[in-house]
């Protein structure tokens, strides 16, 4: 009987043995195989990645009725200065809802500092583009800075600063001005013409000079577009340019910004 036992008993253990065997055998081949599949799921090959969709941003949803406006560009876009914070923009957006009593949707992108060359590369961002072409108006302000970070704010007024100035600031405005016509055909363009803020300092014939130039240059550029207009601000400011600024003496304050937004809205037929 003992023996019996004892026979028994290596029987069963040889057994246990095998299973345990072949469990671990199992466990590996498992552990490595999702490995291996964890690995390729990481790093797909090339036709896998080539597969992969690549989504655009969804366009913009456009309400049957409304209007839609899109502000690109500086500090005065942005309305920076004015204590209403309404800036050219509102105050033409007011005038243009009380005369048209329609719904007028609004997409200000105003940025501080902005120059041309900035702005030229956010018109590469899809969902600028994807703006640009709901429009059915869009208002710029931009090239004061171009202008006066490039005479160092009026620092350094040489011929040949400035027109170093503008010969690099008027390829750029081409150049947005050509981009914004391509994503949209139909959308009215009005570019805001600069103003002198130093016009009451020393060097003022200089200045109002530059200034005028600047303007007849950019008009010149903007006359090549169609539905495309230059909105002229200089004499707004020209006789009481100290009345119309904010206290950092450069942008409009509420009373400026009113002046501009007025003259806008009043070029805008509907």
């Amino acid at each position: 009987m003992r023996e019996k036992a004892i026979r028994w008993t290596m029987v069963i253990g040889l057994v246990s043995g095998l299973l345990w065997v072949g469990g671990l055998v199992f466990a590996l081949q498992d552990y490595f195989t999702g490995a291996a599949a964890s690995v390729q799921t990481l790093a797909p090959t090339a036709q896998q990645a080539a597969a992969v969709p690549v989504l655009a941003p969804a366009p913009v949803a456009v309400k049957e009725g409304s209007f839609r406006v899109l502000a690109l560009g500086d500090s005065l876009t942005k309305g920076t200065g004015d204590t209403e914070r309404k800036g050219y923009v509102g105050h033409a957006v007011a005038d243009m809802k009380a005369k048209s009593g329609k719904e007028i949707v609004l997409e200000n992108l105003g940025v501080d500092g902005q120059t041309s060359t900035q702005l030229a590369a956010s018109l590469g961002q899809a969902d600028i583009q994807a703006q640009v072409k709901a429009a059915d108006i869009i208002f710029i302000s931009i090239g004061g800075n171009d202008l006066f970070r490039g005479g160092q704010a009026m620092g350094d007024l040489s011929p040949a600063k400035i027109k170093e100035t503008e010969d690099a600031y008027l390829p750029q405005l081409d150049g947005i001005l050509k981009q914004l016509r391509d994503d949209n055909a139909t959308a009215r363009i009005f570019l805001i013409g600069l103003y002198n803020p130093f016009s009451e300092l020393k060097d003022s014939a200089t200045t109002t000079k530059i200034v005028r130039d600047w303007n007849y240059r950019s008009s010149e550029i903007a006359a090549k577009y169609t539905l495309t207009v230059l909105v002229p601000t200089f004499d707004l400011f020209q006789l009481r340019v100290q009345d119309y600024l904010a206290k950092d003496l450069f942008h409009p304050n509420a009373a400026g910004y009113r002046l501009i937004g007025d003259r806008l809205a009043s070029l805008i037929t509907w």
